[in-house]
């Protein structure tokens, strides 16, 4: 079977990198104007988001501030990129596990994921996790995961995201579930349709054993 696993919230623990990049580059940009590390963080923090009007790319958001703090933008990004590549420690203690669970019952194993705007940011964060040496591919999406021309019958699909669940479960997949970590983004967002949701894919695994 052809199992299609979302990357962030799912495998790996994007609040915490997100954290992380801002904590860097905030540090870089005081160190570099002299002025406050903490009203700098706040300030790009609170751009970086989905909301309408903010900017959810790192790098995106690496120009637009260069603009008002005036620094060098080519060492910023290359202090950005040293947190990202150092992404193993952002995936969560069950993702290699679960990984190598399913690869070892013969199954293929795909890491499906979204950005709204471009692709690159979410490849250099699944490159820099070492996920790809587990997995038979990465497919990388702008669009709701519903919308995708998959043959959705022979698939099988973890997400998080109510959104992109929704959108495949109307496909009429193979089987979908939904991982519903406690506390984070979506945690708290209810779904009105019959799909099996577990905390973690440790809990996942115990079912698929059953």
């Amino acid at each position: 079977m052809n199992y299609l696993i979302d990357f962030d919230h799912t495998l790996y623990n994007t609040p915490l990198l997100a954290k992380d990049m801002l904590s860097a580059l905030a540090k870089y940009i005081s160190k570099s104007t002299n002025l406050n590390y903490d009203e700098i963080l706040t300030t790009i923090s609170s751009k970086f988001s989905r909301a309408t009007g903010n900017i959810y790319d790192i790098y995106d958001l690496i120009s637009y501030f260069y603009t008002e703090y005036k620094f060098d933008e080519n060492e910023a990004i290359k202090i950005v990129n040293n947190v990202i590549c150092d992404g193993e420690k952002y995936l969560f203690e069950d993702s290699i596990p679960f990984l190598q669970y399913l690869k070892e019952r013969g199954h293929k194993i795909y890491i499906l994921s979204y950005h709204e705007s471009r692709v690159y940011f979410q490849t250099v964060k699944i490159a820099g996790s070492g996920l790809l040496k587990y997995v038979d591919g990465l497919i990388t999406t702008t669009t709701l995961k519903g919308n995708m021309p998959l043959d959705f019958s022979d698939c099988v699909f973890i997400d998080d995201k109510p959104k992109d669940l929704i959108s495949i479960y109307n496909e009429k997949p193979a089987n979908i579930y939904r991982i519903r970590r406690k506390n984070d983004t979506y945690s708290d967002i209810d779904i009105d349709l019959k799909i099996p949701e577990f905390t973690s894919l440790t809990k996942l695994q115990q079912k698929l054993d059953n």
